[in-house]
């Protein structure tokens, strides 16, 4: 019979999340748990004081019952699993100034990060760096303003479900549209 040890999962899938918001541009792969990149994400994120909102197909109710989490709505949520960030962005928690850390998480399926070249900005970045990430045009935009207040604002990690490669965007990483590159 095969085990896993979900506490060293989590500790090692943790350590890749940290990176990969730390340092906006790096790419990083997260270790699957119950043969799901998405249940691995949620399984180190949410446990019994948190709350999260699922709008994937995935289904979370194993995640629900190892980790008691609070299922709410998007107004609400601490994390928020989803396909895209378009529609729920501006309805999302994004902290206050005396609680800044009271904001939305966004973990957002993707099966590929090639979509638009973007030019990052911020701690955690030497100078700049130009990535693609699974953006348009007008989510850049939309985000700039979203996170325009720092310490306001909101973290996206994006997911491969086809690899399990993960990359991240702080709320202090300012993003620029390269037209230029293709």
């Amino acid at each position: 019979m095969n085990s896993i040890d979900i506490e060293k999962n989590n500790r090692e899938n943790y350590r890749t999340l940290l990176d990969v918001l730390s340092m906006p541009g790096k790419i990083g792969t997260i270790n699957k748990l119950f043969d799901s990149y998405v249940l691995a994400i949620a399984s180190v994120l949410l446990y019994s004081e948190v709350s999260y909102v699922n709008t994937t197909d995935e289904d979370f109710s194993i995640i629900e019952a190892i980790t008691n989490t609070n299922v709410t709505s998007i107004a609400t949520a601490d994390y928020i699993f989803c396909n895209s960030i378009k529609d729920i962005l501006q309805k999302a928690k994004k902290g206050t100034f005396l609680n800044p850390d009271y904001s939305a998480t966004f973990i957002c399926l993707c099966d590929s990060f090639d979509k638009l070249h973007i030019t990052l900005k911020g701690p955690g970045i030497d100078k700049e760096r130009i990535e693609s990430y699974p953006l348009d045009t007008e989510l850049v935009e939309l985000l700039n303003e979203n996170n325009s207040e720092f310490p306001l604002g909101n973290e996206i990690f994006f997911i491969n479900i086809t690899n399990g490669q993960i990359i991240a965007l702080s709320r202090t990483t300012k993003l620029e549209i390269n037209s230029w590159v293709m």
